[in-house]
């Protein structure tokens, strides 16, 4: 098994997350308290070298930029990271529920009867693709279905309904060996869907049946949360690079102009005064020309449409229990991209922005493309630092923190 396949406690109360983007790196230095809350030490933000739609397509420029980000967050925190968790977007994300069975003679069920099965999603796959998130949906004990807690039950056949959320084991190995040829630690990996729903998302969002769109440069990735648990993750390979490509080509500008264009005056919106809005731009022979709000609206609208129908398509079997849709990423700072949404996903839509973490740079607050590193360090400190806050208060932790506990025991074997 892969030492990053299964998210590893922190090793010290500092540690980081890595966004690593096809336009950006972001490094979060995160510290947390004894109450378990994460405060945010350090920021390193970074343009985005070797890497594409999460992988890693030319190692050396992909570690320089990872060290440049993580040198900044060093920096500002004046502290030493030697562990990180990355987000992972594209690298062939993917969900699937599956269903563990144990059987023994008739006992009481005890931590050990848990663990077993919840270890079985992780040898289940072990092809091309590897388990990176392990969610237990529900348990089910001989003739019982749908129990909340095992412990102290007697029974002989067990079994669990489990959502597995997979990517590709040689895309995940390639973002390992970046990261260790660097004398970094890989504490694990977070899908960019679940990390962006939990920082995007109210507990009645996650509760009431709510799909998260996160849209990033090469990639948007989609994760559908019901009854407070991740039970669906998938991406798309469309993104924000595809709307500054079509710009670009009708406008006749630069990659880089294309860009500046899309952020400053990009819109999905046609409003009447738009025609007499005059922008003016430099084409790739240097020459001066105007263009109007309208004429860029009708270029993005199209590539927004098309990507929203592709994750319509790809979320279509959950349809009867998406109640709302949160879209965050860099995307959905166009202007009018919810309306967009609301109409081709026929439910109501909005904007989510990143809880604003404490400490958390005044720049980076609130912004969306942020919403996945802020997601990582939330999980990372409510799974292993919360758990501990309770453990010394003397509180005796649930069926899957105890299933954590020995899963991360016995990967660091």
């Amino acid at each position: 098994m892969l030492h990053s396949a299964v998210i590893m406690a922190p090793r010290r109360s500092v540690f980081a997350v890595l966004d690593m983007g096809s336009t950006k790196v972001v490094c979060l230095a995160v510290k947390v308290n004894d109450e378990g809350v994460p405060e945010v030490i350090g920021v390193g933000y970074k343009p985005s070298e070797g890497i594409n739609g999460g992988a890693i397509v030319n190692k050396q420029s992909a570690g320089c930029s990872v060290l440049s980000s993580i040198d900044l967050a060093e920096q500002v925190s004046a502290q030493t990271i030697s562990q990180v968790y990355v987000t992972v977007s594209g690298c062939g994300v993917k969900s699937s529920n599956i269903s563990n069975e144990v059987l023994s003679n008739v006992h009481e069920i005890s931590e050990r009867d848990i663990r077993r099965i919840m270890l079985q999603t992780y040898e289940k796959f072990s092809g091309e693709d590897i388990a990176i998130h392990n969610v237990p949906m529900a348990y089910h004990l001989d003739n019982l279905s749908n129990i909340t807690e095992l412990e102290g039950l007697y029974g002989s056949k067990l079994r669990a309904d489990v959502h597995a959320v997979t990517v590709s084991k040689l895309a995940l190995v390639n973002i390992e060996q970046c990261i260790t040829s660097n004398n970094l630690m890989m504490g694990g990996c977070v899908a960019e869907s679940y990390a962006s729903g939990l920082a995007c998302m109210t507990d009645d969002e996650r509760e009431l049946g709510t799909l998260v769109i996160d849209m990033g440069s090469n990639y948007t990735s989609m994760g559908f949360f019901y009854k407070g648990k991740y039970e669906h993750a998938d991406c798309i390979p469309f993104g924000g690079h595809h709307i500054t490509r079509d710009v670009s080509y009708g406008l006749c500008v630069s990659l880089k102009d294309a860009e500046s264009i899309k952020v400053t005056h990009g819109s999905t919106m046609l409003f009447s005064s738009d025609d007499d809005y005059p922008i003016e731009i430099c084409d790739v022979d240097g020459e001066l020309k105007c263009v109007t709000r309208a004429d860029i609206a009708s270029i993005i609208r199209p590539r927004v449409e098309e990507i929203l129908e592709f994750v319509k398509s790809r979320v279509d079997e959950h349809r009867n229990v998406v109640s709302k849709v949160v879209i965050t990423g860099g995307c959905s700072k166009l202007l009018g991209i919810e309306k967009v949404a609301s109409s081709i996903l026929n439910r109501q839509v909005r904007v989510g922005t990143p809880i604003n973490l404490k400490g958390m740079w005044p720049e980076y607050v609130g912004k969306p493309e942020m919403s996945a590193a802020v997601g990582s360090a939330m999980l990372i400190a409510r799974t292993f630092y919360k758990r501990q806050c309770t453990k010394n208060n003397s509180h005796h932790p649930g069926s899957l923190e105890k299933v954590l506990r020995w899963i991360i025991t016995k990967v660091e074997a």
